[in-house]
Parts: C-alpha cells; sequence; structure tokens
C-alpha cells in the first residue's frame, strides 16, 4: 500500500492507496511542534482505525505547506517502518509544465492538485481550493499551469474579521441554505463569509475564462469547499480528494 500524505496549515491529509484505487482518507491536526514520536503514535492509530497494518506499507510521497512538517512525517513514517518516502520538491517528476517566473515557489499541494485535475482531461481548468488559503490554480487547454492566484481562506478572512473589529462576535461557519438577506450580525457575517467566497469563485472563474479566451472546467476542493459549494453560480465538479491523488499519480510517474 501506498500513502499520500499533504500537510496543510490546519490539517495532515492522509490516503491510502492500493494500485489505483483509494482504499482510505482521513485527516488529522496540524501541529508543527509535534515530533516524529508524536505523529508516528498518530499515524499507527489512523492505520489501525482502518485496519491497514504498517507492514504492509510499501512506501509514501509526502506534500507541505508548513516548514518542517516533511522532515517530521519522514522521522514518523520510518519509525513505523516505511522508508521509501518521496518529497515533491524541485526534481521530482510530476510532468506538470509549470509556466511561472519562479516555479519552485509553486506550493507542492497545488502542483499534486493540478496533476489531477490535468489527469481529469477536462481542459483548460481552474482548480479553486478552499482551505486555511483560497487558491486558483490555472491549466490552459495543453494542461500547462499558466496563472494562479492566492487570497485569504473562508474560516482565516472571519477570525481577520472578529480579532480586528472589536464589537464582532464569534461565528460558528455551517453549511446551510440561508438567504443573502441577513437579519442579525451573526448571520450577516456568515453570509458575507459564504455568499461573499461563492461570489469570488464566480468572478474569477469568470476571469479566468476571459484572459484564456476559452471557458474553463472547474473542480473544487479543500476543508472549507462544502461551506461554499451550494452558492456557487459557476458549474463545476467537486473532488474531496483531488490532493491525494495527485500525489499518488506523482508517486507512479517516479517509481514506476
Amino acid at each position: 500500500m501506498l500513502i499520500a500524505v499533504n500537510a496543510g496549515n490546519s490539517h495532515v491529509l492522509l490516503g491510502g492507496y492500493e494500485e489505483d484505487a483509494q482504499v482510505f482518507a482521513a485527516s488529522i491536526a496540524t501541529e508543527p511542534k509535534q515530533t516524529g514520536d508524536d505523529y508516528a503514535c498518530k499515524l499507527r492509530q489512523v492505520f489501525d482505525l482502518y485496519g491497514v497494518p504498517s507492514g504492509r506499507i510499501h512506501g509514501a510521497v509526502l506534500s507541505s505547506v508548513v516548514p518542517g512538517m516533511v522532515s517530521v512525517l519522514e522521522d514518523a513514517l520510518r519509525l513505523l517502518g516505511v522508508t521509501d518516502v518521496i518529497e515533491v520538491s524541485s526534481g521530482v517528476k510530476t510532468g506538470l509544465n509549470i509556466r511561472s517566473e519562479q516555479p519552485r515557489q509553486v506550493g507542492s499541494d497545488r502542483v499534486a492538485a493540478a496533476v489531477a485535475a490535468r489527469a481529469k482531461g477536462k481542459l483548460p481548468c481552474v482548480v479553486v481550493c478552499l482551505g486555511t488559503a483560497t487558491t486558483f490554480t490555472v491549466l490552459d487547454a495543453a494542461g500547462a499551469l499558466v496563472g494562479s492566484a492566492i487570497t485569504a481562506g473562508v474560516r482565516l478572512s472571519v477570525e481577520a474579521l472578529r480579532e480586528q473589529a472589536a464589537q464582532l462576535p464569534s461565528v460558528a461557519l455551517e453549511a446551510k441554505n440561508e438567504s443573502v438577506l441577513a437579519r442579525n450580525t451573526v448571520d450577516a457575517m456568515r453570509v458575507g463569509a459564504v455568499y461573499g467566497a461563492a461570489a469570488m469563485v464566480d468572478g474569477m472563474v469568470n476571469r479566468f475564462a476571459e484572459a484564456l479566451g476559452q471557458t474553463t472546467h472547474v473542480v473544487v476542493t479543500g476543508d472549507s469547499a462544502p461551506l461554499v459549494l451550494p452558492y456557487l453560480h459557476a458549474r463545476c465538479e467537486y473532488d474531496k480528494n483531488l490532493l491525494l491523488d495527485g500525489l499518488h499519480q506523482i508517486w507512479k510517474r517516479n517509481r514506476s
């Protein structure tokens, strides 16, 4: 079994793959101060939960946007007997043509998601990841990564608003079908967050299409996607495991 791991700012995503099938997907909290021993215990608990003995795992592929997390996770995997580990970084084969002034600065998570989106064959494409940050990754008709945009994520925006505006309360974001015409402060903050994020996605998708001169396929992923999806006007495909699937494909390209 292959283990695909992505360490994001909020969560570490885990996926187990045998052949081309995903066997399980899981998520644990990102805690940069914890050690390889700490994460080895957590990973073993996840593997036990899904009935995967450590001895069944032949390799792992890692990506991270959190400094230091790759080495911690590598240590954890080695403690569990997994020694064949690929880190998605410069020098790793992805098959992705990145047309950027600084290709090495494109996050490994976005690279993995773009690899998976390109494999779907629906091009040109905009990959929208609604996580701690909201990121847009644009693939042209040939599958090359030709543009990006990054802004604060839905939850981060609400937290920043509450911290900077003294009279605004804490708000629990939840997926609920509500009117855009909020009638109290809490609902107004929630409506502003989810409708605002949806309007931004709709608007950015239209602008990318104009820039490319073509209608684009849209793939949405990320922890906050279920909050925003009900309010989108843009036709899109939701793929919860897009990033993990991309990591799996990168593994196959480097170990086939």
